[in-house]
This record gives C-alpha cells, structure tokens and sequence, in this order.
C-alpha cells in the first residue's frame, strides 16, 4: 500500500504532502482542479513514461515521491532481496523529471533501473482500465484466475510438475527416433565418454585437491625455510664452537667468569634450537611427487570441465547424455521402445492429475459465475450473465483445459467473450466487480479508480460508492469521483482545488473532516450548502456507514 505521496513542481501542483492508511480514499473537486493529476503521479511511480512538459513553473524538474509497505507482497520483497535492499522496512521511489527531458527513479535514494521498478510493483498497483487488459481482459489468464479462485494450488503444482517430466521424456523420444546418426558420430561419442570414465571423477574431487595443494605449497614454502637456516647453522657450528672453546680458556676470574657463562649458554640454547627446526622439518609429509599428481590431476579435470561443463557435476551429467545417445545408436530400436514406454506411463500419470484439475474446474467454475454475478447485480447490472467457459486443450503445463470468461450484459443477448463486450460505464462496473473478487487473489495492494462513475446516477451510483467499500476490505482503494452518492462511501475524503493568482495556477490537496466532508458532499449533490443540503448530505454519509 502506499503511505506517503510528495509531489513538487508538477503540472499543476506547486508541493503536496500527504499520508494514506488502508481503506477507502476519495478525491473530490471541482472539474479541473486537478484530481487526475494525483493519479498521473501515482502512475509515475510506478515507472510510466514522463514528459518534460509535467515540469511545472517553479523549478527545472518535477519531483513525485512515493513511501510504500510492500510487506504483504511476496513478490516485491523478493526483489528487493535480490536487488540488495533491506525487505523489513518501508521503502520511497522517487522520480525526477527535468525540463531537458531527463528521467531518473530512485529507490530509497538510489538510483535504480525503471525495469526494476515495474517489476517491484507489478503487483503492487493497479490503475483501473490500465492493468485490465494484463488479466481481466486477457484471456490467456483466465484459467489461472479461476485456479486462484478455487485454491487448486496443490493440484496445479502436480499438472505441471507431470507435464514437466512427460515433455521431457516426449522430446527425448522425438529427437532419438528424428535424429540420423553415422559410425563417425558413434566413434566421436565413445571416444568422449571412455574419456570421462577414465578421469574416474568424483564430485568435490577438485575442491579437495586445491586445499591440497595450497596446503603443500604452505609446508613447502616452511621447509624450504627451515633446511635453509639449518644449513647456515651448519656451516658456521664448528667455528661457533671454537669461539665457545677460546672463551672458556680465558683465565677463571670474576671479571670472566659471567661473560664465558653466557656465551656457552647462548651457544648451547641455539644448538638447541637448531636440533628442534631438525625434528619439524624430518615431520614433514611432504615429497615433489605428491604435489606433481595433484597438479596433474588438476589440470586433467580442468580440460575436462573446458569440454563437458564447468562443474564436474555437469561433467558427470554430460556423460550420462553421452551414454543415452550411444545406446540410442547401437540399440536404437530398444532405446526407443524403453523411452516411448517411459513417456506413455509419464502421460498416463499426467493425464490423471490434469482430469483431476479439470474436474476441479468444471464442479467449482459455477460457484465463481454465481458470485460474480451477484456483484453485478448489486453494480445495478441485473440481466448480466457471467459464464465460465470450459473446453478441451491439447496437453499442456496448465493441463487439458482451455477457460474463457464470457458474458452477456442484457437480456436476450448471447454470452460473448469478455474482452468483446461492454462499453462505457457498463465495462466499468463489470471490471469493478470482477476486482472485488480477483484484486486479493492477486495480491494487489492498491486499486486506483479514476471517475469510474461518469454517466451514472442515484442508487447505481451508491452501488458503485458501497462496491468500492467493499473493495476496500481486502486493498487500499483510490477514486476520483464528482458523485456524492459514490464519495460518501469513502472512510477518508480530500478536496483537490485550485487558485489562481496574478499570473498561475496552483492546485491543493487538503484532508477533510466529518463536518467539512459533509459540507463538499452537499456542495457536490446540489451545489449549495444550506441547512436542508448539509442535513442530506449528513444522512447520506450516516447511511453509507450503515
């Protein structure tokens, strides 16, 4: 949902702040005050195209800011995990728009691509008319629409899972059976897998003998040292010992006799030493041979990875490909007869999981045209039909099934597809009641409804304004209406109006409360706000809160 809008230099709007909770927000106004520009800022957010010419007067770019809880979105919070941003706090998308034409999004103040932003809100917003023909009009979603609205989760994850395995065994089948082979091929081949079997691999192999290798060349490096200091000890130990001899031959007296201690000691405690450094280096596990067959057998299982891939896991799996299409070649008629076996049992295994789905589909699909049309109903729609169309599909991920939603806006009218029928106010109120169903399923956080109402009236329009409500339950929702019937519904109101001065126009966005909502919903039933309109009004927004 979206928690905080700021907006500077933007059309129309000099700077706007305002805070959101969830529920339902109406924006009311007179024509031209600039309602629809909030919601052109809104779309900007989520990374529509800008023109240089939404700059406005004071300033050499424009500025809309959005904060967002994107905690209920699995998808959002995914990818700013991949993207390397925190998922346990809110997050702000700004956008810039510079008179030169330069756009720039930033995401909590960082610049980021407009591809990342899109795909952070895919699911997030939904602009009423922009994102319907993405789902509600696509027929292609509709079957997964009615798989969301009947919870078949668990049976469509199998459907696809089976089709995964019997496709591939499918297209293994094809290709043996397709594929024309010579005794150059087989030779090529077996000479590939004798080489892979003759490496002997084992996974994790290569990592072992790195740390081998680093561990040798660490005790190397040690010992080298070592017999180093050790020979330089031995090339100068006797004269060591003759300069030891010549003091102790100094006559015993106290002047001599603390330095002839001192100097035997220190030449009995390095002769000491030495003999230590002897013993480590004669401890040492070490030979040139050792560290020779690892090296070599490094670089044998890096010419390996060179041709077969880049794992010795992949190496090993690329051997068993190579294996598979040698036995396809000298036992071509049995290799066929074992995979078409294998790829009939796997689509008898798919075919009953997809009947399953599809029986799923056929015994819930009513219960779906039944709530919907209950909504259209309530939307002042009563010879509305909605239908959900069943037929066969040849065998696919999504099963044996192709789902199409049909509908018939009056009576005596044949059911039609739903992206071909409807126009005006009625797509309108169809669409509405259609997203009173599908907008949680897909996880939606905010439903925007820009003047949905044109050309209704009375109790359609109060259907409209309680639909919306009901809406709201489940989502944050927006509208921009001039209807009070429909504004009354809302649990907060904003008047969006505009002033002019000497030489601009500015608009403003203002929060109202109960008495001044009262006071705008007279305003816009009757244009006055004497006593009898203020007590109308007052019992309209009582009633909607009933």
């Amino acid at each position: 949902m979206i928690k905080h809008l700021y907006i500077e230099n933007y059309i129309l709007i000099d700077e706007i702040t305002l805070d959101f909770d969830n529920g339902f927000s109406v924006f009311i106004g007179e024509t031209g005050a600039g309602k629809s520009i909030l919601i052109d800022a809104i779309s900007l957010l989520y990374a529509d195209r800008a023109s240089s010419s939404s700059v406005g007067r004071h300033g050499d770019k424009a500025i809309v800011e959005g904060t967002f809880d994107l905690s209920g979105s699995p998808h959002a919070l995914h990818v700013l995990e991949e993207a390397g941003f925190p998922t346990d706090d809110d997050i702000t998308i700004t956008r810039e728009i510079t008179k030169a034409g330069k756009s720039t999004c930033r995401l909590n103040h960082r610049v980021v691509t407009f591809s990342l932003v899109k795909d952070l809100l895919r699911n997030e917003i939904d602009i009423h008319g922009q994102r319907d023909t993405q789902y509600l009009l696509n027929t292609s979603e509709h079957i997964r629409l009615l798989d969301e609205y009947l919870g078949n989760d668990e049976l469509v994850r199998s459907t696809e899972e089976k089709y995964r395995v019997y496709d591939q065994l499918r297209s293994e089948y094809d290709t043996a059976n397709n594929e024309t082979y010579n005794e150059n091929d087989l030779e090529f081949l077996n000479y590939q897998r004798d080489e892979i079997d003759q490496a002997d691999l084992r996974e994790g192999e290569d990592e072992e003998l790195l740390e081998k290798e680093k561990h040798f060349k660490m005790i190397k490096a040690s010992a080298d040292r070592i017999a180093q200091i050790v020979s330089l000890f031995d090339g100068v130990d006797s004269d060591l010992y003759d300069l030891v001899h010549q003091v102790q031959s100094l006559e015993e007296s106290d002047t001599f006799s603390e330095i002839r201690t001192e100097i035997s000691d220190g030449y009995y405690s390095m002769n000491d030493g030495i003999s230590s450094l002897r013993r480590i280096l004669d401890s040492f596990e070490y030979s040139e041979e050792d560290i020779n067959d690892i090296q070599s057998r490094l670089f044998l299982i890096q010419r390996l990875k060179r041709k077969y891939g880049n794992t010795i896991a992949q190496i090993l799996e690329r051997r068993d490909e190579i294996e598979n299409r040698i036995r396809s070649i000298e036992n071509r008629a049995e290799y066929l007869e074992e995979i078409g076996r294998k790829r009939d049992k796997a689509y008898k295994e798919y075919q009953a999981v997809a009947q399953k789905l599809s029986d799923a589909r056929k015994a819930g699909s009513s219960r779906l045209d039944e709530e919907i049309t209950g909504h259209l109903r309530d939307l002042a729609l009563p010879n509305a039909r909605f239908h959900t169309e069943i037929s066969g599909q040849s065998a696919n991920a999504r099963g044996i099934d192709r789902v199409e939603f049909l509908i018939s806006m009056n009576k005596g009218e044949d059911l039609k597809p739903l992206s071909r029928t409807a126009s005006g106010g009625e797509l309108s109120r169809l669409m509405l009641g259609l997203k009173t169903i599908f907008t949680h399923l897909q996880g939606i956080g905010t439903v925007i409804f820009d003047e949905i109402d044109t050309g209704v009236s009375g109790a359609v329009a109060s259907a409209i304004g309680q639909k919306m409500h009901t809406l709201a339950g489940t989502c944050q929702v927006f509208a921009v209406t001039h209807l009070a019937p429909v504004a009354a519904y809302g649990d907060k109101h904003y008047l969006i109006s505009k002033s002019s001065g000497s030489d601009s126009t500015s608009t403003r966005a203002d929060l109202l409360d109960r008495t001044e909502t009262i006071r705008q919903l007279a305003l816009i039933a009757g244009g006055t706000d004497t006593p009898a309109a203020l007590k109308a009004a007052e019992e309209l927004y009582e009633r909607s809160r009933g």
